[in-house]
């Protein structure tokens, strides 16, 4: 009991501070661009974690249960060492993912342990990370082009609907990051019925309190953006990370977002674009599971 204890409590910070770093990635654009206040962004971006959690966040049960062993003890320990990394990536100002550092995490621990690894899904896994910032990159590439040619005939009306669109793409954007990585951390803790309420508040402290983040400064180095990059960049990052939530997979909202950012830069051959902040971010994305494994085995 002292042990579910801990898992609650750890799963409730690590939720609260998941919010609060990534609220500025799903609803940065409406706040900076002044298209809602911030209170209204929060609040969007705070609904959006909550109903992707509450209604698929169950998705990511078999991939936890096939990456971690049931055992309170040991989830505890993943908890705790994803929650250190998470705060020492923090301090030293780095976009780590913690996804990836806590699917790292719970195959160090089950190979410290002896328990057999399910190698099949981390193949899979590892496949898909791959993967997706590559589909980002070229999917919000050609997307932008497609946009950026539109010569609209009402200018006005185009920017209205353009910002409708961003406010429900930026509300997709914090499902599928409540969905996916907020629900990873429920099936990893092994959290249900009422005790879910904890990590709904966890969601509701760090959207309000602690709501800064890295995606979006990274962002802002990479490319400034126009509501048209921004909007390709929530919409493909989103795409993919719900098309990943479907089929049970931990996808970061990092990878997706980030190279999605990249893309639309990359659209544009009259502007200069800052390479080494992506670079910088794709070095984290080898990092991150490989500190997890690290740690996972260490302790």
């Amino acid at each position: 009991m002292i042990f579910f204890a801990i898992i609650v409590v750890l799963a409730t910070i690590l939720t609260a501070l998941v919010a609060g770093n990534n609220m500025s990635a799903a609803v940065g654009t409406l706040i900076g661009s002044r298209i809602l206040s911030r209170t209204g962004g929060v609040i969007i971006g705070m609904l959006g974690f909550i109903a992707g959690l509450l209604i698929q966040g169950h998705n990511l049960s078999s991939t936890a249960v096939r990456l971690i062993p049931r055992e309170n003890t040991i989830i505890a320990y993943s908890l705790g060492i994803a929650l250190g990394i998470f705060l020492l990536a923090a301090y030293l100002r780095v976009p780590l993912s913690l996804t990836m550092a806590l699917v790292g995490i719970s195959i160090g621990i089950s190979e410290r342990n002896g328990f057999a690894l399910d190698k099949g899904l981390i193949s899979i896994i590892i496949f898909t990370w791959v993967l997706a910032p590559v589909l980002s990159i070229l999917s919000a590439y050609l997307l932008n082009k497609k946009l950026s040619g539109l010569r609209p005939g009402n200018v006005w009306n185009f920017a209205l609907s353009l910002k409708l669109a961003l406010i429900a793409v930026s509300f997709l954007t914090a499902f599928t990051l409540g969905a996916n990585t907020l629900g990873f951390i429920e099936q990893v803790a092994d959290i249900h019925g009422y005790y879910v309420l904890l990590l709904i508040l966890g969601i509701a402290f760090g959207s309000f309190f602690l709501s800064s983040g890295v995606i979006k400064r990274v962002g802002q180095e990479m490319y400034m953006m126009r509501y048209t990059n921004a909007f390709v960049s929530l919409v493909v990052s989103s795409v993919l990370v719900e098309a990943a939530t479907i089929i049970g997979l931990p996808l970061s909202n990092t990878q997706t977002l980030t190279s999605s950012v990249f893309g639309t830069g990359l659209s544009y051959k009259s502007r200069a674009m800052a390479s080494k902040p992506f670079l910088i971010t794709v070095a984290t994305w080898v990092v991150s599971p490989l500190l997890g494994i690290l740690f996972g085995l260490i302790l």
